[in-house]
């Protein structure tokens, strides 16, 4: 029986209803499960009574409803739990409200609220959320709501069942496990009372906080509603003198000054120790930013030279090449018209120097691109006109059939059109057969202008097709002709200066559809001129100009 009258907690009597009086009239001992080792929440001490802040709450419920509430003497909570499913107590004491509860329980209004907070080591990092420490272990008492949320909600936790909250926390302070979790009020307490003062609070799991209430099995309705009567009549003032009694905390009369002069020193060097590392890190700030100033600089300087190499060795080999391309022509006029292996053997030579020459300037235009030094230059652009030009440049241009809907007018650089121009109409006669045509249309639509190439080659397999724009690639049906790889990729690097895109549709065998989409009106930016110029040396940040 409750002995301990609450008479600090005087409160005014419950209205009951004729079948609740009637209930405490026949039922005036009631069996409840409690846990008995949840020190300062609840235990059974060594003569079998019930104490701990919830022993004192509950009775503030008995004696507000006139219920005589008993513990039923066990030795474990999940016998506990196990005496409940079997109906050998009417009520369990003081547990979060749980789906798998709820099967045999219904619960009353939360009697004490209390958040749960992450224990490690004093050396463990702190952790700000549970998803980053996958694979770490985890002392849990087993049959818990804690349990049976981190399974749930925290897979990549590695969980060890223990019998009890002590001995989750004694896992921690061996270093057998990394964390466990456990009631603010309990760690506090058991770090307190069992002087494990290598233990820390490392972090709080958001909404995990112990709203612990009383549970009733479903078969006692009335005494369900009784008892969630006296749990909302305990006021907050009530549950903090009660919590107050059993986590205390003792504040020294008088003033130690000696204990001052140890604060305030032990202050001073936590400071000084602070400014100390600040100074270290922001020497250390500089230094990096320093680093990586350097690095920079270093990257664009080898850009610049990888640059400037390719522009030079590009002149170079032009020149030769013009010079060996002139040598053949002349060669040509003195060779009889009627020596044919003669005559063969110049045009080979001069196509040689032609394939040559188209390399180096796809070369020239991939660096400038890709190091940005070739930005497009936007104008009002017939592009009929320019694909005319582009085609009658052609050595097959007989073959290519040109269509166009509407008007052709579009903002564009005209230098950097043409160069994705004739990239892919050469692309498209390279591999489509001898005796077949290549088709370019042109049209509007929806703001954008369509230049669209086709062809009836062998086509791009599907597994090629995502990779087939990426420089220095080729397609597998390019075995056996002439190429770099860098003819699509230029074409793709335009379209996006331009603010469009390049896609294709084809089917192995069947040819292949190369479309370029640009917006018909842009933003201008700088001048191709000045885009040609050799880049300017870098300046670094604060250089005087």
């Amino acid at each position: 029986m409750w002995a301990v009258v609450f008479s600090a907690y005087a409160a005014e009597p419950l209205q009951l209803t004729p079948e609740e009086q009637a209930y405490v009239q026949q039922h005036r001992t009631v069996r409840m499960c409690v846990d008995p080792d949840w020190a300062p929440f609840e235990r059974l001490d060594p003569q079998g009574k019930h104490v701990g802040i919830a022993a004192d709450l509950i009775a503030l419920v008995a004696q507000r409803t006139g219920l005589n509430i008993e513990p039923l003497v066990l030795g474990t909570w999940d016998e506990s739990l196990a005496a409940s499913q079997a109906g050998h107590c009417q009520l369990m004491s003081f547990l979060n409200q749980t789906p798998e509860r709820e099967k045999w329980l219904r619960f009353t209004a939360p009697i004490f609220s209390d958040p749960n907070v992450l224990i490690t080591r004093e050396e463990h990092p702190h952790i700000a959320d549970l998803k980053l420490m996958e694979g770490q272990t985890i002392a849990l008492p087993h049959g818990t709501m804690v349990e049976e949320r981190i399974r749930k909600e925290f897979p990549m936790l590695k969980v060890v069942l223990t019998t009890s909250e002590p001995e989750a926390v004694e896992l921690v302070s061996e270093r057998k496990v990394n964390m466990t979790i456990r009631s603010l009020i309990v760690a506090a307490y058991t770090i307190k009372q069992e002087g494990l003062f290598n233990l820390k609070i490392a972090g709080q799991v958001p909404n995990y906080a112990n709203e612990l209430r009383m549970g009733v099995l479903k078969t006692e309705p009335v005494l369900w509603g009784l008892l969630d009567k006296g749990v909302k009549s305990i006021t907050p003032l009530e549950r903090e003198a009660i919590a107050n009694r059993h986590v205390a905390v003792q504040v020294q009369q008088g003033v130690d000054y000696r204990l001052v002069w140890k604060v305030v020193a032990t202050a001073l060097a936590v400071l000084l120790a602070v400014l100390i590392w600040h100074h270290k890190l922001r020497q250390l700030d500089q230094e990096r930013a320093a680093l990586a100033e350097a690095r920079v600089e270093q990257a664009l300087q080898a850009q610049r030279d990888q640059s400037h190499l390719v522009a030079m060795l590009s002149h170079e080999v032009r020149t030769a090449l013009s010079m060996i391309d002139a040598a053949a022509g002349s060669l040509r006029l003195l060779v009889n018209p009627e020596d044919e292996p003669s005559l063969l053997r110049v045009t080979r030579i001069r196509a040689g120097v032609q394939r040559l020459t188209e390399l180096t300037a796809q070369f020239l235009t991939k660096d400038r691109l890709e190091s940005g030094a070739l930005m497009p230059r936007l104008t009002l652009v017939d592009a009929l006109a320019l694909c005319t030009e582009t085609v009658q440049s052609l050595d097959e241009r007989h073959r290519v059939a040109l269509d166009h809907q509407g008007d052709t007018w579009l903002e564009a650089d005209p230098d950097l059109l043409q160069v994705a121009l004739r990239n892919l109409l050469v692309n498209a006669l390279r591999y489509t057969p001898p005796d077949s045509p290549v088709k370019v249309e042109m049209m509007g639509e929806n703001g954008m202008f369509l230049i669209r190439v086709s062809d009836e080659g062998p086509g791009v397999p599907v597994a090629e097709q995502a990779t087939i724009f990426s420089s220095y690639v080729r397609g597998s049906t390019g075995h056996g002709k002439p190429g770099s790889g860098l003819g699509l990729h230029l074409v793709k690097r335009v379209a996006q200066l331009h603010g469009g895109t390049v896609s294709l549709v084809s089917q192995t065998g069947r040819g292949a559809v190369f479309t370029m989409a640009l917006p018909r009106h842009q933003t201008p930016t700088i001048s191709a001129s000045e885009a040609l110029k050799p880049p300017a040396p870098a300046r670094r940040a604060g250089h005087p100009k």
